[in-house]
């Protein structure tokens, strides 16, 4: 059993702490009460009952397992319907589709054998390679494994309708994650009884992106299939990457109160090269180039990969509903690291998982109430085996195991309206673990073993409505985070089995936030503060460079701010501005007999600033110009280096027309507009100073679509 270590110690609160967190947490209570004077003195001028003529659509989400109005949620949220910009987009990675999203801080672009790297409010930067910390599902069924792990290859951008992203903890929902959610829904049969749309992207270094939707409605069935191939040569050396993916989904209405969701999907890359980290004086004399070792073992990975799932949902009667979801996936994995000694992995993986979910809609004290409860089941078993890489060639083998990870989650939520203006809202989940390898390979003796990990996690929220535009928000939860399977595998003593030295970290949030919209602009700011135990970090060690291991920090903090606002539409024209404050650093942390505390957070810049300005004209012209400041921070524990502060913008330009049954699109982009020498990635406390991933300089990109309906 891990326990939190004293989470509710008062003696971990030293008075500077106490400091950090109340006078930031007047700040912006002073700030909140300026915002609403501010909102509603000029009402206070107007006509008794003017203010009640705005009608705002309401925008409902699932971040909570039900659908719900995201001004009755106590958490920071954001929600995206694709607008039209976003098919213009090259549609290669999911940051196209959350630009402007405070707390949310995306990498590596550019390298598909790292995977695209995300952090919010910094739980993700520790990530080798993937997400970590955060969870996520696509419609509804989860991509995030049992330990925690996610794999964005296989989600393609180009097929997103809708992307909600809670920032903050929901461990007491979704469990072993301390980030936040990210939740999307793939492209929706449309309107028409049959649509087809296929869109052609090609641009600078090789870019060519092919893809193909179709879709439609027959009474109480629909149906949408979606494919794409990519393939990019990359603006680094050895960089080369090639992929091909296929989805399908299909809906029956079974009945008035039944519908059910089959779900199948299929990822195929034959080839993507990592061309690996630099050092500053390497990067200074050449960003392009590829490191010496990646050109040397040939770095890089295939992947073939499919999944399929199956969502069942039935109202029994008034108020209640009962959901079924089951899903599995299969993964073929080979990659090539640029190391001799185990340089080269392979495993194939099988997932499966089950959840049982109940809602229940009743009076409480004779007052609104939504119950959610249910249950969660996963189980993998990787088979992996690592041989020696003999410059690119396959070498001995050096280790084989099985491993399995099983994971229970019951959960529960209670959402009710106290008061008119007052939603409280408690929920708890219990998580239980079970991690196992089997040793196939003896020569260095037997290192097999097994962990068991469980824990609760639990939060508590209110949402006070201070009128039908205008929320005051506030959150406390504990969260729970278990290393993943690679984390605990990747023993730095070199051998097999587990890493005996690596635990769990846990935290304790709390949030405090504001939103609404007055006179159609919509603003949110949050404040938040995290205490971290255990914080789980990356390191290299010198005899195994371009291989992660990992070790806990011992206690952490966070203290951030974030903040958003957008404009009405006016004339065609909108904007959004977006800030975030992130100051991290590390209360507790000891390397080598050195002392880290009051180090800053590696991998999260301390500001950061983005801008969104789009423009569409009634005959058919559109524009988007983004904007994004990305401050300094630093690349490893010890503060030593750092990445620098750098600018990038994005302008997009095209001209739509539709007649009739046809639509048509033709669209240009510039990348980098600025023409900044920056580094799309960082790799967290490398070795031998090789932290930086330079990204492409100035470059266009352009394409088409075409929409063809029936009539």
């Amino acid at each position: 059993m891990i326990h939190l270590h004293g989470v509710f110690n008062f003696q971990l609160h030293r008075v500077h702490s106490l400091f950090r967190l109340i006078i930031p947490l007047l700040f912006q209570g002073a700030v909140l009460a300026c915002i609403f004077i501010l909102t509603t003195l000029p009402a206070a001028g107007q006509a008794p009952g003017a203010q009640d003529t705005i009608i705002f659509n309401p925008i409902n989400v699932t971040a909570t397992r039900t659908e719900r109005q995201a001004s009755e949620i106590p958490n920071a949220l954001t929600h995206f319907n694709r607008y039209p910009q976003q098919d213009f987009q090259p549609g290669v990675t999911l940051d196209e589709f959350a630009r402007n999203t405070p707390g949310v801080f995306f990498q590596n672009q550019a390298n598909f054998t790292q995977d695209l790297r995300i952090a919010i409010r910094g739980f993700g930067a520790r990530s080798a390679f993937g997400v970590r910390g955060i969870q996520m599902r696509v419609d509804g069924i989860p991509q995030t494994l049992p330990d925690g792990q996610t794999q964005l290859d296989s989600i393609d951008p180009g097929m997103i309708e809708h992307m909600e992203i809670v920032r903050g903890p929901l461990a007491s929902l979704y469990g072993n994650a301390s980030g936040g959610m990210i939740g999307m829904t793939t492209l929706e049969a449309p309107r028409e009884r049959f649509a087809v749309s296929p869109r052609q992207v090609f641009g600078q270094y090789g870019l060519f992106k092919s893809e193909l939707f179709a879709g439609g409605r027959h009474e109480r069935f629909d149906y949408t299939v979606f494919g794409s191939h990519l393939q990019q040569n990359g603006w680094r050396d050895h960089s080369t990457v090639e992929n091909y993916f296929t989805q399908a989904k299909l809906n029956f209405k079974v009945n008035d109160d039944s519908d059910l969701m089959l779900l199948f999907r299929k990822f195929y890359s034959p080839e993507a090269r990592d061309p690996g980290a630099l050092t500053l004086a390497e990067v200074r004399a050449d960003p392009a180039q590829a490191a010496t070792r990646n050109r040397q073992f040939n770095a890089g990975e295939e992947i073939d990969q499919e999944q399929a799932g199956i969502r069942f949902r039935t109202k029994p009667s008034a108020g209640q509903e009962l959901s079924f979801t089951a899903h599995m996936l299969h993964r073929d994995f080979q990659n090539r690291l640029p190391l001799f000694d185990g340089g080269q992995v392979q495993f194939g993986r099988h997932v499966g998982g089950v959840s049982l979910q109940y809602t229940n809609d009743h009076r409480l004290f004779n007052r609104p109430n939504r119950l959610i409860a249910g249950i969660d089941y996963g189980i993998q078993n990787d088979d992996r085996q690592r041989f020696n890489n003999d410059s690119g060639r396959r070498g001995a083998l050096v280790l084989n195991q099985a491993e399995r990870v099983q994971n229970v989650g019951p959960f529960f939520r209670s959402e009710w309206r106290a008061r008119d203006k007052l939603d409280l809202v408690l929920g708890g989940r219990w998580d239980w673990f079970l991690f196992e390898v089997k040793d196939h390979y003896r020569d260095d003796g037997n290192q097999s073993g097994r962990k068991t990990l469980s824990q609760a996690s639990g939060t508590t929220g209110v949402v006070y409505h201070l009128n039908n535009r205008h929320q005051i928000y506030a959150n406390v939860a504990s969260i729970f985070e278990t290393p993943t399977t690679t984390e605990l595998i990747n023993n730095p003593s070199g051998k097999g089995g587990f890493n005996p030295n690596l635990s769990p970290q846990t935290s304790l949030s709390q949030e405090l936030g504001m939103r609404g919209a007055a006179y159609d602009f919509q603003y949110e700011t949050t404040l938040f503060y995290i205490y971290t135990w255990n914080e789980i970090l990356p390191f290299e060690r010198p005899e195994f460079p371009g291989r992660a291991f990992f070790r806990n920090s011992g206690q952490s903090t966070r203290l951030g701010v974030e903040t958003r606002l957008a404009t009405p539409e006016w004339k065609g024209l909108r904007g959004e501005v977006s800030y975030t404050l992130s100051d991290f650093e590390f209360e507790k942390y000891t390397v080598n007999e050195a002392s880290l505390s009051g180090n800053a957070y590696p991998g999260v810049p301390k500001h950061r600033w983005e801008g969104l300005l789009r423009y569409a004209h009634p005959l058919g012209f559109f524009g988007q110009l983004h904007v994004q400041r990305v401050g300094a921070f630093y690349v490893n524990d010890s503060n030593t280096e750092a990445n620098s502060a750098y600018n990038l913008g994005q302008l997009l330009f095209g001209w739509g027309k539709r007649y009739r049954w046809l639509d048509g699109s033709v669209f240009f982009g510039i990348n980098n507009l600025f023409d900044a020498r920056y580094n799309a990635n960082t790799r967290i406390n490398a070795a031998f100073g090789r932290y930086y991933e330079p990204g492409a300089p100035f470059n266009v990109y352009g394409g088409l679509r075409i929409r063809i309906t029936s009539l």
